[in-house]
């Protein structure tokens, strides 16, 4: 086994008033590891810590090679590919070289170069762009941007990577490519992600749970089946302590109907004059003394096991799934969306003819770049259509990528109650505790919680109305979000009966929702089931 590339030792981070997470220790082996772990535990601080944004409130972290943090939030710099990729300098002395106007700086400069435009076209074919370094960023979508920016990572083979979410917003396409060239990295990598389809080829899984990171060897479908043999022994645990305290019960209440009985006894015998008083006297105050102990006793065994239930319950509920209820609509089978020879605005798509029906569950696919949130803000008459026939019937509501429903500095609470007003507060925290929004964090402005937090509060807000939705519209709802809170939104969207218009690059989340229709964007001619 090779030696690690990065050693981290005791990190302690804290924010406010409380640390986000004490004393971990782990080190970073060659190949590509990931980081899970639910939202708002700490996983792009810890990240941010380990690349030196972040200085910790103690410990330390040790390298061996060079490293590339890489963030969602990182813009691209300058206005051409080649800026954005790092490479301005020599793409220009190549483009001065080929067009005749090169001056002897540039020959140096290109000495020991000259692959390099080859490894750069390369690069970008891959990535599924043009090999074109003069294109202006501005004319790339944003899944294109994502890319570029991973390319220009990809491109230091001598560094360790540190990428935080890399898939979201890369279609299919652009999600195997990524797979396949962290795999080829030679730096190797670590990843924060809950895509589980990257998870399935990594090499190993680190996971940051409640301040504790813990290590799981191998891929996804390991780290699952540990998980669920984890899930299944708290459960064992947690009943095997509800049987201790109902027979401890039991015991206490045995223990009293026998006192009980031998007061009985004893105020026979005082009246019946059978024994001494004396005599009755110590018997009295042996059998007291022994009530008191074993009830002292009892009550510290019964407290012991009350503190330990409720430590077995609260970590039970960080393994469980989180709870996510739609009110139902009534689905009729009728037409319920109708768009004839439609053309959406900004993009090149053919003209659009699609028929929908009450129930009906779609998802939406194509390359980054061809319409597809369009497509959603054009049901949700959020733009206008260029041209063509557009019917939706039914009342709609639409989640996009970037939560615009959302007040960023009201906090979770405050925005349920805007958008919910008829319900009391407390009913809205219950809500906001089912997705392990509790406390102070439900208190909390938007925009200080995690990206994963602030989808659940724009889910809350337009999922859980007291008045059903007949279409959800969903763009890319699965972005953001840890592994655990998936697995909530599945089971939410899988027990909807209303229409379902989603658009997702992940085909494990797409399978598990049971679409079955799909539109795909960039192709001539109807949508097809």
């Amino acid at each position: 086994m090779s030696d690690p590339i990065c050693f981290f030792n005791q990190l302690t981070l804290q924010w406010s008033h409380e640390p986000l997470w004490s004393g971990l220790s782990s080190s970073l082996p060659a190949g590509v590891t990931a980081l899970v772990g639910p939202n708002g535990h700490g996983k792009s601080a810890l990240l941010g810590v380990l690349a030196g944004r972040y200085l910790p409130t103690h410990g330390q972290v040790t390298w061996s090679v060079p490293f590339y943090y890489q963030t969602q939030l990182d813009p691209l710099t300058g206005p051409r590919v080649a800026d954005a990729l790092g490479v301005a300098s020599l793409f220009d002395a190549f483009s001065r070289l080929e067009q005749g106007d090169a001056e002897p700086s540039d020959l140096e400069r290109v000495a020991d170069h000259w692959h390099r435009p080859a490894e750069w076209a390369k690069q970008l074919a891959d990535a599924g762009l043009e090999p074109d370094l003069g294109l202006p960023v501005e004319a790339l979508s944003g899944g294109q941007r994502t890319r570029l920016a991973l390319c220009r990572a990809l491109m230091q083979t001598g560094h360790y990577l540190l990428l935080d979410e890399p898939s979201n917003h890369l279609d299919s396409a652009g999600r195997h490519w990524l797979q396949q060239a962290l795999a080829r990295h030679p730096g190797g990598a670590l990843v924060v992600s809950h895509d589980r389809t990257l998870l399935r080829g990594v090499d190993r899984i680190l996971e940051l749970r409640n301040g504790q990171l813990v290590e799981y060897g191998g891929g996804f479908d390991l780290y699952q089946a540990q998980r669920d043999a984890q899930l299944a022994a708290q459960e064992q645990r947690l009943d095997h302590l509800t049987g201790q305290q109902r027979r401890l019960q039991q015991q206490q209440q045995a223990t009293l109907e026998k006192a009980a009985s031998r007061r009985q006894q004893g105020m026979q015998e005082r009246r019946s004059h059978s024994q001494g008083k004396l005599l009755l006297g110590l018997r009295k105050n042996r059998s007291e003394q022994t009530q008191a102990r074993l009830s002292q006793q009892q009550t510290q065994r019964r407290d012991a096991l009350n503190e330990d239930r409720q430590t077995a319950q609260a970590e039970l509920e960080q393994l469980r799934t989180q709870r996510l209820l739609i009110t139902q609509p009534k689905v009729t089978g009728a037409v319920q969306v109708h768009l004839a020879n439609l053309r959406l605005p900004f993009v090149r798509q053919p003209a659009l003819s699609w028929t929908v029906h009450g129930g009906d569950r779609w998802r939406v696919t194509g390359a980054n770049g061809c319409g597809k949130s369009l497509l959603l803000k054009c049901l949700a008459e959020w733009i206008e259509p260029l041209a063509g026939e557009r019917e939706v019937r039914g009342s709609v509501r639409y989640l996009d990528q970037h939560f615009s429903g959302l007040d960023p500095s009201a906090s979770a609470l405050e925005n349920l109650q805007r958008d919910q007003p008829e319900r009391p507060a407390s009913e809205l925290r219950t809500q906001l505790a089912s997705v392990r929004l509790r406390g102070d964090q439900a208190l909390q402005p938007v925009a200080s919680l995690s990206g994963g937090e602030r989808l659940k509060v724009a889910l809350l807000s337009i999922l859980s109305h007291q008045t059903p939705v007949d279409i959800l519209l969903l763009d890319e709802p699965d972005n953001h979000l840890d592994l655990d809170s998936k697995a909530l939104l599945e089971q939410a969207l899988l027990d909807y009966g209303g229409t379902l218009v989603i658009v997702t690059h992940d085909d494990a989340f797409a399978e598990a929702l049971a679409l079955g229709h799909e539109l795909k964007l960039g192709e001539p001619g109807r949508a097809h089931s």
